[in-house]
C-alpha cells in the first residue's frame, strides 16, 4: 500500500473542454511530478484510477480547482468512489463492488491511512458517505446469508472501528447519501440480488426490486420508500446526487433490456409522491444503451454520464427538461466545478463541460485511465 506517484510518466498538459454541442472550451492541466501539498488549495477534485500499462495498479489522484495534479496514493486493489470527510482532509475510498475494503487517506499530500475490511458475511458495494459532524461513516453493504441491503456504520474518531449496522431497506444497494437534513441517508437500491460465489453475476432479474429508500441514520429506521413506475421495473438505480430543494437526482441502469427506450434519469422529493422522469431525445437515450454511470447536480442542473453511449446529458434540475449533450468517448466521472462540471474518462481525458464557455481542443493524460466517480471536496 505504498504511494506510487505515476505522473512522469504522463507525456503533456492534460485539460480540454465541451459545452454542449459539440462546441470546446477549456484550461490547462498542468501534469506535475513529485509530492505536493493539497491542504492550502481549497476546492480539491478526487478520482480513482488505473494505471495504463499491461499490468495496471489502481490508486487515487487529488487535482486541484485549476487541474494540476497535487498526489497520487496507491490502493489495494481497483477503487470506484471517494468521500472526503467533514472538517478534517481526509477522505475514504471504496473498493469497487463487490468490495472487501475501504481505505483512508491525508488529503494533505495523500499519505495512506489504514485499511478497513468488511465482515466476513458481508460485501461493501462501492459508495459511503460521513455523518454531517465527520464522526460516523455509513457504507453500504451486501448482507450475504439474508440478500438483504444494509448500512455498515463506523466509528471515524476510533480508527473506523465497526460499532452497528442499519438496514437499507432495498435490495443490491449502491449509492447512499447524507441529505442536507444531516439526519436522513438516501440510498439507491439497485434491485439486484449478487453473491460472493458468483462475483458481480446478477442473481434475480426477473424478480429484481429497485427503490429509493430514506432511511433515518440515527436508528434505520424506513422514512420513505419509492420505486420506478411498473413499466420501468427493468431498470435498477444506482447512483443519485443531492438537489438543492431538498431533492434526490438520480440515474438508472437497465438490468433487464426489454427492447424499448426508457428514461434513465429523474429526481425525487421526499414527500413529495412519486418519481419524476427526465425526457431525453430518442437518439440520444439509443446511443445511452440503458446505461447511466454517474450523476451529479450544480444546484442549476443535472449531469448525467453514459460511459458505454461516450455521452454526458445535461436537464434543469427544476423540472427536468433537457438541455442538451456532448460526446465524450467512455465518459463517466462527474462533479460541479463552478461554472457547469468537471468531467473524467478511462481514456485520460479531464475537461470541463458547460453551457456555454468556449475554449482550446481536447487532450488527455495516456497514464491514467480514470475510473467511474469524480467527487469535489471544498475546504
Amino acid at each position: 500500500m505504498d504511494r506510487r506517484n505515476i505522473l512522469g510518466m504522463v507525456a503533456g498538459p492534460v485539460f480540454g473542454g465541451r459545452t454542449l454541442g459539440g462546441r470546446i472550451f477549456g484550461g490547462l492541466l498542468a501534469v506535475l511530478t513529485g509530492k505536493a501539498h493539497a491542504a492550502d488549495t481549497g476546492t480539491l477534485y478526487l478520482n480513482a484510477y488505473a494505471t495504463a500499462g499491461a499490468e495496471p495498479s489502481f490508486g487515487v489522484a487529488a487535482l486541484d480547482r485549476s487541474g494540476k495534479v497535487l498526489f497520487t496514493t496507491a490502493t489495494p486493489g481497483r477503487a470506484h468512489a471517494i468521500m472526503p470527510r467533514p472538517g478534517v482532509a481526509e477522505a475514504v475510498v471504496f473498493a469497487r463492488r463487490p468490495g472487501r475494503w475501504f481505505q483512508t487517506l491525508s488529503l494533505a499530500d495523500g499519505t495512506p491511512g489504514p485499511v478497513v475490511r468488511a465482515p466476513d458475511d458481508r460485501r461493501f458495494t462501492g459508495h459511503g458517505d460521513y455523518s454531517a459532524d465527520g464522526r460516523i461513516l455509513y457504507v453500504a453493504e451486501d448482507d450475504v446469508p439474508r440478500e438483504e441491503g444494509a448500512i455498515g456504520v463506523y466509528d471515524a474518531t476510533d480508527g473506523y472501528r465497526r460499532i452497528g449496522v442499519i438496514p437499507t431497506h432495498g435490495l443490491g444497494p449502491h449509492e447512499l447519501i447524507l441529505m442536507r437534513d444531516g439526519t436522513t441517508l438516501a440510498v439507491a437500491n439497485g434491485g439486484v440480488i449478487t453473491h460472493p460465489d458468483t462475483g458481480r453475476a446478477k442473481l434475480n432479474l426477473d424478480s429484481m426490486d429497485s427503490s429509493l429508500t430514506y432511511v433515518e441514520a440515527a436508528t434505520g429506521k424506513l422514512l420513505d420508500k419509492v420505486r420506478l413506475p411498473e413499466e420501468h421495473a427493468n431498470l435498477g438505480i444506482r447512483h443519485i446526487a443531492l438537489l438543492d430543494d431538498g431533492g434526490v437526482a438520480f440515474g438508472v441502469q437497465d438490468e433487464r433490456p426489454i427492447g424499448m427506450l426508457q428514461p434513465l434519469t429523474g429526481a425525487h422529493r421526499p414527500g413529495g409522491g412519486a418519481v419524476s422522469l427526465f425526457d431525453a431525445p430518442e437518439d440520444v437515450l439509443s446511443r445511452m444503451q440503458g446505461y447511466i454511470g454517474s450523476v451529479a447536480s450544480d444546484g442549476k442542473t443535472v449531469a448525467a454520464s453514459s460511459p458505454m453511449g461516450g455521452l454526458i446529458g445535461l436537464w434543469n434540475a427544476a423540472d427536468g427538461a433537457w438541455l442538451g449533450s456532448t460526446a465524450l468517448a467512455d465518459g463517466c466521472g462527474l462533479a460541479p466545478n463552478g461554472e457547469g462540471y468537471l468531467a473524467t474518462s478511462g481514456l485520460g481525458v479531464i475537461e470541463p463541460v458547460s453551457v456555454s464557455v468556449e475554449a482550446g481542443p481536447e487532450r488527455k493524460a495516456p497514464a491514467f485511465r480514470w475510473d467511474n466517480h469524480l467527487t469535489r471536496r471544498v475546504a
